[in-house]
């Protein structure tokens, strides 16, 4: 399979993710909830994950079965799911320690999952990535090779070419939103903290109506005018997500982004 095959597959497995976490949270929380970490319909956590066993099956070749007498053979089914479960599992885990090092947000917390480890990945999860494994192996990922297979290499690279700089344009303008996130909630909290201090300076009087009118600012004015549109988005999209840095300004947002629009 050439290079440029394997990125459209981690495109396409990257899209399935999308559908398959914007369904689940959209039906779950009763209405449209776009899951993309990116502007794009892809989570490319499972495009990654994808890939990563694709390539394994490749370089052991013993789970690449053609027939399906072989292919649901116990020890192969097991080996998928057990082997998929950690490599997932891992990935999971390394994207939590990144995400927190470089742009201190946590946009999973599995802290109230039974069997969970820092919060990052849990039993829960990691069973579901191994289900998930072994349909791709047995099922999926032969069909997408076989139709794969049928398409001229040309075409595949030209595809891949094209989305491939879409992909990239959308990656820069999310993580240079992510890393100027905290600026902002920054930002907002020096904003917050002072108009709070005013508040209280003038407070003797009249501290109980005076201090709900600059809540009453703080939450529809300051947080729907400061934000830029891919911190609302990524709250939105990710409401368990925990600001390292800034957590009330944070949580404020996600609240403020739940609010149906009027």
């Amino acid at each position: 399979m050439i290079p440029a095959a394997y990125f459209l597959g981690f495109i396409f497995y990257s899209f399935l993710g999308w559908i398959w976490e914007t369904t689940y949270c959209s039906v779950k929380a009763k209405h449209f909830i776009n899951r993309g970490f990116l502007n794009g319909p892809v989570i490319p956590i499972y495009g990654f994950g994808a890939v990563l066993v694709m390539l394994a099956v490749n370089a052991f070749g013993t789970l690449a079965l053609p027939t399906p007498a072989v292919a649901f053979n116990l020890i192969n089914i097991l080996v998928a799911f057990f082997g998929g479960m950690l490599l997932a599992t891992i990935l999971e885990y390394t994207v939590s320690v990144i995400l927190e090092l470089f742009f201190h947000i946590k946009l999973w917390d599995y802290s109230k999952n039974k069997f969970n480890f820092q919060g990052r990945i849990c039993l829960k999860c990691s069973l579901f990535f191994g289900l998930l494994s072994v349909l791709f192996i047995m099922v999926i990922e032969p069909l997408t090779t076989h139709t794969t297979t049928q398409i001229p290499d040309m075409v595949i690279n030209i595809a891949a070419g094209i989305i491939g700089v879409i992909l990239a344009i959308d990656i820069i303008i999310t993580v240079s939103s992510l890393l100027k996130l905290n600026e902002r909630l920054h930002a907002a909290e020096e904003i917050i903290n002072a108009r709070v201090d005013i508040t209280l300076v003038e407070a003797a009087k009249i501290r109980d109506t005076l201090h709900e009118k600059i809540e009453e600012r703080v939450d529809e004015s300051l947080v729907i005018s400061k934000f830029h549109y891919q911190s609302r988005r990524m709250a939105k999209a990710y409401p368990g997500s925990v600001s390292l840095k800034h957590t009330e300004i944070w949580e404020k947002l996600k609240t403020h982004v739940k609010k149906p629009a009027k």
